[in-house]
């Protein structure tokens, strides 16, 4: 991995750890007084959209989109069902303890939950540049001898 790599990944890591410790604030805090699943639920979702913004800014120096937002929770979904499948088989195929395999799980899908934020952020932006960056319209003359826009020639 090159060095820009290393360095955003060593980013994503240590946002990683403030976003868990951010969940658990936001769900301990809550869960004082709403049902824990309901406090689970927001602390998740305002950990993904504080995950969201740090890794655009401070991880892959972007500023952040909708395109980008939408595509995001992707990589938590990936590292949900991947660390469960990791956990899964570490536990009740090979036997490992249950705490050591979920932190394990944890690590071992780590990388591909960097990629796939990596990939929702930069190729959000990417595509939100790219539908923006469009040449202006000409203005059209005026009288009878009016030029055939773009937008009249795809029709």
């Amino acid at each position: 991995m090159k060095a820009r790599g290393l360095r955003q990944f060593a980013a994503f890591a240590a946002i990683g750890v403030v976003n868990t410790a951010v969940y658990y604030v936001v769900y301990a805090s809550l869960n004082i007084w709403l049902p824990y699943l309901v406090a689970h639920g927001v602390g998740w979702a305002v950990s993904i959209v504080g995950s969201f913004l740090l890794n655009s800014y401070v991880t892959l120096r972007t500023k952040p989109t909708w395109r980008a937002f939408v595509r995001y929770p992707l990589s938590a979904v990936a590292n949900v069902v991947g660390s469960g499948i990791l956990l899964y088989v570490a536990v009740s195929r090979l036997g490992m303890p249950e705490n050591i395999s979920a932190l394990a799980a944890g690590v071992l899908v780590t990388p591909l939950s960097f990629l796939l934020a990596r990939w929702a952020i930069t190729s959000g932006a990417a595509a939100t540049r790219a539908s923006g960056t469009q040449a202006p319209a000409q203005p059209r003359p005026q009288g009878p001898e009016q030029q055939v826009t773009e937008a009249d020639s795809s029709k």
